[in-house]
């Protein structure tokens, strides 16, 4: 059984622009994980196998192991596959200080794992890494925190402006980690608001601070504000701000309707 591990090898493949790398394909090694796992303990359980007893628990422990850290690497790599790209956002770690510093530190760790696990990619080389397994459980449990901390903080985000409720948490953090972009938000406008489709914006030198004329619906219509106002800073404090003046444009529409 143990000859059947020497063709085995890991792969690994490059993860965007990152400059690391991430686990691929593992079903083979699964695989044969599975099939040995149930063949050590037949033989163990067979009343001729006293005689290779210490050898097949140490085998045994060996496959434990084994799946423990195949099991607790792909977690690791899920994890960190979906925090990754919103901890590279700069605004979203200026909002989220604490958990940023912490994804840092299990980045470090992550990168070292594939630095180290490349050199010699053979399944059996690899799982014999200094603690691998402590080290991805500790990275792991770090995710947890840092998953747990970002629910709270959209969780936060929604109460002070509960139309968000009406968007996932993916497109929520898009809007959140483009605080500098005020225009980002137009493609989730019509989830936060019924019928409306964009925002007209007038000339401003900056991205993070536009003045907000006008508004359309789906088919086209547009409806100016009473007054223009600058959006800026927080995205749920100037989307409350949008909340506000559509109203007074809609009662502005409605009175002119009936004077007319």
């Amino acid at each position: 059984m143990k000859s059947d591990w020497e063709p085995m090898a890991m792969t690994f493949v490059g993860y965007k622009e990152t400059g690391t790398f991430i686990v691929a394909s593992v079903e083979e090694i699964q695989a044969l994980l599975d099939d040995q796992t149930v063949k050590t303990s037949t033989m163990r359980n067979s009343p001729f196998a006293k005689q290779f007893e210490q050898e097949l628990v140490a085998w045994a422990e060996s496959l434990v192991l084994y799946q423990d850290v195949l099991d607790c690497w792909l977690q690791v790599q899920s994890t960190w596959l979906y925090l990754e790209p919103i901890f590279t956002s700069e605004d979203i770690m200026a909002q989220m200080p604490t958990e940023g510093r912490k994804f840092r530190t299990v980045d470090r760790s992550w990168r070292d794992i594939m630095v180290a696990a490349r050199i010699n990619p053979a399944v059996r080389a690899v799982m014999k890494l200094p603690n691998l397994l402590g080290r991805l459980r500790e990275a792991h449990a770090a995710l947890e925190e840092i998953q747990h901390g970002l629910n709270e903080y959209l969780e936060k985000k929604r109460l002070h402006f509960p139309r968000f409720f009406f968007l996932s948490n993916d497109e929520l953090l898009e809007i959140l980690s483009q605080t500098r972009n005020i225009a980002a938000v137009q493609p989730h406008l019509r989830k936060c608001f019924e019928n409306m489709a964009s925002l007209e914006f007038g000339a401003s030198d900056t991205k993070d601070a536009m003045p907000i004329v006008a508004m359309f619906s789906n088919e086209g219509e547009r409806v100016p504000f009473v007054a223009p106002f600058v959006a800026s800073g927080p995205a749920e404090a100037w989307l409350a701000l949008l909340e506000q003046e559509m109203k007074k444009a809609m009662r502005e529409v409605v009175r002119q309707g009936l004077t007319t």
